[in-house]
């Protein structure tokens, strides 16, 4: 089989099964287990992070894309922990302090929605938590590690290559929060999709920064939401 067509059928082997694993995933916490919030949550992280990562690491194999290379390395760990950290506590900052209140604060289409999957009690904050952690890394395993390494890959890996392989992550990743209205779109496209794909480059092609930075963030947009809006 040519390489190229080996690595096509593999990005979207990947893409298409993860997902079909976070929603059987999360069929299981609402449907079989009758959860709403807290616990669904956890599941659902959990979920992403182990089915989903296998997911990504078989198509990884069929692509025969070797996963240290692709950022499954914990090389300069301690300085890329420290910088995606960096990264999560100045964008919310930014967030909770100037963005979020001058557009439209608890009247923005993502609050509402994250509000309400938050729920209202403590044990769901907590539950939440387990996607905030598992979640983010099974969605950083999928959109850095398979997805933009991929496709830079198949784009023969220069700069236009990892450009256009950018741009098309911010794509996907945008949209797969659609859920969250324009606001969440907008918003997670320029850090989900465009800040933690530039810190995946910038690191050397490692998954430590943007897995951090990703989980930091929503740990701290968790609890700014539960306790201001």
């Amino acid at each position: 089989m040519n390489n190229n067509l080996r690595l096509v059928l593999s990005l979207i082997f990947g893409l298409v099964a993860w997902y079909a694993v976070a929603i059987a995933t999360d069929f299981l916490g609402t449907v079989g287990l009758g959860l709403e919030h807290g616990l669904r949550y956890t599941i659902l992280g959990l979920g992403q992070f182990f089915g989903g990562g296998a997911v990504v690491l078989l198509a990884m194999k069929f692509a025969r894309i070797d996963p240290v290379g692709a950022g499954f390395t914990l090389d300069k760990a301690r300085s890329d922990l420290l910088v995606g950290l960096s990264v999560a506590l100045i964008f919310g900052a930014l967030q909770f302090f100037l963005i979020i209140p001058a557009t439209g604060g608890a009247e923005r289409s993502d609050i509402i929605v994250n509000s309400a999957q938050l729920g209202k009690e403590w044990s769901d904050l907590v539950g939440f938590m387990g996607l905030a952690l598992f979640g983010s890394s099974g969605e950083e395993f999928l959109f850095r590690g398979l997805l933009l390494c991929g496709t830079a890959l198949l784009l023969r890996d220069g700069m236009a290559g990892r450009i256009a392989a950018t741009v098309i992550v911010i794509v996907l990743f945008a949209l797969s929060h659609g859920y969250q209205g324009w606001a969440g779109v907008i918003d997670t496209g320029l850090y989900g999709g465009l800040t933690l794909s530039l810190l995946y480059w910038w690191r050397g092609k490692r998954l430590v920064a943007p897995i951090v930075a990703h989980i930091g963030w929503n740990v701290i947009a968790a609890f700014g939401i539960f306790f201001l809006y």
